[in-house]
């Protein structure tokens, strides 16, 4: 009940509200809970086709040993008509989990509001982010100027932001760069984009915020393929995949 009160800011809850929160929990989270199992909840689209890789990386957590890997929504509703019930189920997974998992492959839909939530909680101790196409940002992962230049493409794709904080965010990571040792301007950055149509996702500026959080905290798995979403996926904490599956 203190995540529910997390989840509601305090919000009175009547109760037979506490009763069906109370009786939903102890049908659904017991697995949790287990001191023998390590509980992973996973985060991202449920549109097709992205659910399919989140439920992909979900089985791939669920092959190692002791392990329970579960989306909130493969749980029972809890029936709160009157209260946000998704909330309520996010904060009490996720109080109960051991890591939170989020796929990220797009700039609109319900995991924006899942990473928010992520980023501004206690969960983000606990949290690893798996962005799809995203570019490191950070002086730790430039190491020539092709990765400048694929981290200024993606700053520019921002869905929002205006050009004058584009191209401050250009300065920075132009300084990042020299911080690097790598040589370069933030003119001959542009020059470069203007020359060559860099395809890359168009993430919006809240997101690439938050992956250069999850960043700088080690727990940012940016990834392309199906194959290196997995491998990210095998470099999580916890028990690992049984040998006999890896050879």
């Amino acid at each position: 009940m203190e995540a529910v009160q997390n989840a509601l800011h305090g919000l009175d809850v009547q109760s037979i509200e506490a009763i069906r929160i109370l009786s939903w929990a102890n049908s659904e989270t017991p697995a949790l809970y287990d001191r023998d199992q390590t509980a992973y909840l996973v985060l991202g689209s449920y549109r097709d086709p992205y659910i399919r890789r989140v439920r992909a990386v979900g089985d791939r957590l669920n092959r190692r040993y002791g392990t329970y890997a579960f989306l909130i929504g493969d749980l029972t509703d809890i029936d709160l008509p009157r209260l946000p019930e998704f909330r309520v189920k996010f904060h009490i997974t996720a109080t109960l989990s051991d890591y939170v998992v989020a796929v990220f492959e797009q700039d609109a839909g319900g995991e924006i509001n899942e990473l928010g939530k992520l980023g501004e909680t206690e969960y983000f101790e606990k949290a690893y982010a798996f962005p799809r196409a995203y570019h490191w940002e950070t002086d730790a992962h430039l190491s020539d100027e092709r990765d400048v230049i694929a981290a200024g493409a993606q700053l520019m794709a921002a869905t929002d932001g205006d050009h004058q904080t584009k191209i401050a965010e250009l300065n920075s990571l132009v300084e990042r760069a020299d911080q690097a040792g790598i040589d370069t301007t933030v003119e001959a950055v542009t020059t470069e984009l203007e020359r060559h149509d860099i395809e890359v996702p168009s993430y919006s500026w809240v997101h690439l915020n938050d992956f250069r959080l999850f960043e700088l905290h080690g727990r940012c798995y940016p990834w392309t393929t199906e194959e290196e979403l997995f491998e990210a996926t095998d470099d999580l904490p916890g028990s690992p995949r049984p040998e006999w599956e890896q050879q």
